[in-house]
């Protein structure tokens, strides 16, 4: 059984970033709002293509995303992974594994690359890392947040850390 043939939906491998500047900052993207008025803000990434690693795939979304360029090596881990669920157009269901990379970097001004789909419309914000995963729909965002000082604190996980379940509200059509 499959999440595809039980319920018309969607199932995608998503690879995270976790940007962290020497201020104590994790940039975020979004800024747009859902039906219920909420402003979401989360982590840049995106689906993995085929054929396409999890470092690699992090490194394309960071520069389609920010317009930073990265060698994948660069990229600490994954250091985390948590399951996202939410409905897109139609009503159609989509479950995402989303595996979360780390990387230290000099605050900078990301701009978006991508010119079609949502995503042209999103903007940037440096958030502290207490708020981190706190307006993505995370569950449980204080496990991101652990997770975060403990990458920042020099601590790299052994094994992908879990952070749990997170939902996507609906937005506008």
């Amino acid at each position: 059984m499959s999440i595809e043939s039980e319920t018309g939906g969607e199932f995608r491998t998503s690879a995270r970033l976790v940007l962290l500047a020497p201020d104590d900052t994790v940039l975020h993207v979004g800024g747009n709002r859902c039906r219920e008025g909420v402003e979401r803000w989360f982590t840049p990434g995106g689906g993995v293509e085929d054929g396409e690693s999890l470092a690699a795939a992090a490194a394309r979304e960071l520069h389609e995303e920010t317009a930073l360029t990265v060698d994948p090596a660069a990229l600490a881990g994954p250091v985390g992974f948590g399951i996202y669920a939410c409905f897109v157009r139609g009503g159609r269901l989509l479950v995402q594994k989303n595996w979360y990379f780390f990387l230290r970097v000099e605050r900078f001004a990301p701009r978006m690359l991508v010119e079609t789909g949502y995503e042209k419309d999103l903007v940037f914000k440096w958030l502290p890392i207490e708020e981190c995963g706190s307006t993505d729909g995370m569950l449980e965002p204080d496990r991101l947040v652990a997770l975060v000082k403990r990458l920042r604190d020099g601590d790299r996980p052994a094994a992908p850390v879990d952070l749990g379940g997170s939902y996507g509200p609906w937005f506008v059509d």
